[in-house]
């Protein structure tokens, strides 16, 4: 099945917004084994929107298209849709009706602009948004299925769930000659993108059903892994095979798959381990305490955070040493384990992290110049630890590494702790 997606709107072709309904598009689609072939972004021009449906549909078998149905001057992708189909706007009695039951449960009645949104192309089908109130709309364009949607991401997303994947699904399943897809996606830390290519490389001669794909999304790398078979039984048995295997060449450095999370897989381990955990930021800003705490549940092992950002609180809240700041500076081995070991202490927790460095532009010194960070971590029953690490870029690459090194830290820990007889 050919699959492409037109997206509409000056916003999108200005950098005003950027595209996202696009890759969510792309992701569920590739769960059920289809790879977009090409996505369109077309600005607020009817000529330039026309032609991009025409050329679409004499390539693909679905189009989806986003954007452009609302009620203002600038929402003419239906319009459009009715040009290159040759065919008229005809307002549908069941849109008006949904629009009138919308607006009269927030005590309005729709005002000429939004009726605009009932007119669509003759012989579409509409179909009700839950999320808003322009309609998904269906339409057949040459031998492509053209499903329209709006451009709001929450309104897309739901009607994409709800109306267009399991469209789509029906449609694979009656397909014959089919090829069938399975699909991992296997997510790691601190291995460079040549390097994680380089490691799995020599599986390929012996995968020969597996396409082997990367995507770098900093400060993660991730194995794209996706067999094809002529059935679904012999595509996940030949995907059940790789994955296997990566994981044990790529070991503790994989952190979860598909839609796992690195902060929900973090926390996850700390509550099968019993533990709980502070954290002292300096250089970072509370950048680690965000990851966490944009987690659900997380109160129940994340105790809670300080960003200590001048010396003067580096001592007050969690406990570092004023001469340990004297002597070795704020940016330091030891302040690092002093920050640690204090917000432990101060929290109560299992274990303490700490992060304190120059993120730059500024700051710096000839020993450790701008991109050096100390990651602290502190833990019951055995010494503190602490690494330096250096990382080039601008001030937000630095704080984003340096964030991930330091939990990266914990999970390790708790890794080799559980390993332990």
């Amino acid at each position: 099945m050919r699959v492409e997606l037109l997206c509409t709107g000056d916003e999108l072709v200005t950098g005003l917004i950027t595209d996202t309904n696009s890759t969510y598009l792309e992701a569920r689609l590739f769960d059920l084994g289809i790879k977009v072939e090409r996505v369109v972004l077309v600005g607020d021009v009817r000529a330039d929107i026309t032609q991009a449906l025409k050329e679409a549909a004499s390539r693909a078998d679905v189009v989806v298209v986003s954007g452009g149905l609302g009620p203002t001057a600038d929402d003419f992708t239906l319009e459009c849709a009715a040009v290159a189909a040759g065919v008229p706007l005809a307002e549908d009695p069941r849109v008006l009706q949904w629009l009138h039951e919308r607006y009269a449960a927030r005590g309005l009645s729709p005002n000429p602009s939004a009726l605009r949104m009932a007119r669509v192309p003759q012989g579409a089908e509409p179909l009700k948004n839950p999320e808003g109130s322009a309609p998904l709309v269906l339409m057949k364009l040459g031998g492509a299925q053209l499903f329209f949607l709006p451009g709001v991401p929450r309104e897309f997303r739901a009607l994409l769930e709800g109306e267009v994947l399991p469209r789509v699904r029906a449609a694979l399943d009656v397909q014959p000659g089919r090829t069938y897809r399975a699909f991992r996606l296997l997510r790691t830390v601190g291995v460079p993108e040549s390097e994680l290519d380089l490691t799995v490389a020599p599986m390929a001669p012996r995968h020969p059903r597996v396409v082997f794909g990367f995507r770098t999304h900093a400060p993660e790398n991730h194995l794209k892994l996706m067999s094809e078979a002529p059935s679904q039984s012999e595509a996940d048995a030949a995907l059940a095979a790789v994955e296997q295997e990566c994981r044990q060449v790529l070991g503790r450095r994989v952190f979860g798959a598909d839609a796992e999370e690195y902060a929900a897989v973090l926390l996850e381990m700390l509550r099968q381990a019993g533990a709980t955990l502070a954290v002292a930021e300096s250089c970072t800003g509370g950048l680690i305490a965000q990851q966490l705490t944009a987690v659900p549940g997380s109160s129940s092992v994340f105790i809670g955070g300080a960003v200590v950002y001048s010396e003067k609180m580096k001592s007050a809240w969690v406990g570092v040493p004023t001469d340990v700041l004297d002597r070795h500076t704020a940016v330091s081995r030891e302040t690092a384990i002093a920050m640690a070991d204090g917000v432990r202490t101060a929290c109560g927790t299992t274990y303490g992290l700490s992060v304190t460095g120059y993120a730059g532009p500024g700051g710096g010194t000839p020993e450790d110049p701008v991109g050096t960070v100390y990651c602290g971590l502190s833990v019951p029953g055995a010494p503190p630890r602490c690494e330096r690490i250096s990382v080039k870029g601008d001030r937000d690459r630095v704080r984003l590494f340096a964030a991930s090194h330091t939990l990266e830290m914990l999970r390790q820990h708790l890794l080799a702790a559980s390993s332990l007889p």
